[in-house]
């Protein structure tokens, strides 16, 4: 069997064809992918730095708070304290007109215990036998 130069030819040529599109299809995807490398690693430094920023400006917010809350801590436990210098002051106060009612009812029960005195008996009805 015989084949002809042309056939051998075209052959050779599709086979080449195909292998200069295999070639330049591998360049491409190649070229493509260092391209995307190249941008992957300028989108991620530009990340870290935001996120540095990010964290930076969490940190300065997260410190005004906790100097806010700091203040207003003191703020309540000063108020609490004075409220608990008033209680113990009202508490004496309680304390020390419980002593006088006890003292005003003992005087009472003395006022009722004289006043019976001086009214003398009950006046009682007098029975002819």
């Amino acid at each position: 069997m015989t084949v002809s130069i042309e056939l051998v030819t075209m052959i050779v040529t599709v086979a080449t064809t195909l292998l200069g599109l295999a070639a330049g299809f591998g360049w491409m995807i190649t070229r493509t992918d260092t391209r995307f490398e190249k941008f992957e690693q300028r989108m991620d430094a530009r990340f870290e730095m935001s996120e540095q920023r990010m964290d930076a400006r969490f940190d300065k917010f997260e410190q005004r708070m906790d100097a806010r809350f700091e203040m207003s801590e003191q703020r309540m436990d000063a108020r609490f304290t004075k409220v608990d210098v008033q209680s113990d002051r009202v508490d004496a106060r309680f304390d020390r007109l419980e002593g006088e009612l006890k003292e005003v009812r003992a005087e009472i029960g003395e006022v009722k215990i004289a006043v019976a005195r001086l009214e003398g008996p009950s006046p009682r009805l007098l029975v002819a036998r």
